[in-house]
């Protein structure tokens, strides 16, 4: 009776040692969103913007070389706002100076307006002068380059003129020259026939 107790105690472990461990459930992991802290910007103030004036600060003086440059590429718009303008100040009067300058200008217009500059010119600050100087001084050069081109052209033109009447002065001479030739061939010939008609008779 004990074996078979024993043989029943045996077999009850050796099934519980075959039959599998139940594992613990496995629960997921929730992982929470990191939630970065804002930027925090800095307050920083825009650049402030440099007015055009009269005077020779380092930012004016950066400033009128900027719009020299921009005029020079593409004056339109800045003559379109000019045009609007109803009012005219110190500054806006040196802008159309400068635009009226341009190289794309008739050459009377920048000629009289040259003077004008000059004068204008003359009363800024000193370093605002000096900068100016060069827009004179350019267009003064493109002034007398333009003269001496229209002063060559005349002459050219007058030398053809000149050539071309005496070409014709010639031809009218030569006409007349033809003529003389002509004439004098016509007189020359009743006395040649006038002499064989005498030398014919005298052989008779």
């Amino acid at each position: 009776m004990k074996n078979v107790v024993l043989v029943a105690a045996l077999a009850l472990l050796w099934g519980c040692q075959m039959a599998p461990v139940p594992l613990p459930p496995v629960t997921e992991s929730i992982v929470e969103p990191v939630i970065e802290p804002p930027l925090v910007v800095d307050n920083v103030d825009p650049e402030p913007i440099v007015l055009l004036a009269i005077n020779e600060e380092v930012d004016t003086l950066a400033a009128w070389l900027d719009y020299q440059q921009q005029i020079l590429v593409d004056p339109d718009p800045e003559r379109a706002r000019l045009r609007a303008l109803t009012v005219f100040d110190e500054v806006a009067q040196l802008q159309l100076a400068l635009l009226s300058l341009h190289p794309d200008m008739p050459y009377v217009t920048r000629f009289r307006i040259q003077t004008q500059f000059a004068e204008m010119v003359s009363g800024f600050p000193p370093r605002l002068a000096s900068m100016f100087s060069w827009a004179l001084t350019y267009n003064q050069k493109l002034l007398e380059a333009e003269s001496a081109v229209t002063a060559v052209t005349r002459l050219n033109a007058q030398q053809q003129d000149a050539l071309e009447r005496m070409q014709k002065t010639n031809r009218d001479l030569q006409k007349k020259i033809d003529a003389l030739t002509q004439i004098e061939a016509e007189l020359n010939t009743p006395a040649a026939t006038e002499n064989n008609t005498g030398v014919n008779n005298g052989q008779r």
